[in-house]
């Protein structure tokens, strides 16, 4: 099995969810050096990321396109279902060699 090299500085990671967790966990893996793109439904969660060098994405599927690995962390199953598999969701945005976590 074959898996994705993770760098500092060339690795893409996507988040979506930016609560407690969320946020949290993605900015750990930015102070480790890598770029984040970050997708919420109240943009104004995401500010503490933004202001530390993230990207905003509109939508699941702009976050999925511009990222390597993305991580969703949403709180019920409609929302994972609404996240992944919307028509803006996740999977749309993926290509061939992304991860999705």
């Amino acid at each position: 099995m074959s898996g994705i090299q993770i760098e500092p500085g060339v690795t893409k990671i996507g988040w979506i969810g930016t609560g407690v967790m969320g946020a949290s966990m993605c900015k750990h893996l930015m102070d480790a050096g890598l770029s984040a793109t970050v997708y919420t439904r109240s943009k104004e969660k995401a500010q503490p990321l933004l202001d530390a060098g993230a990207t905003w994405a509109d939508s699941p599927k702009a976050v999925a396109e511009a990222s390597d690995i993305t991580f969703a962390i949403v709180g019920f199953p409609s929302d994972v279902r609404a996240v992944l598999l919307g028509e803006d969701g996740a999977l749309a945005g993926s290509s061939e060699g992304n991860v999705l976590v």
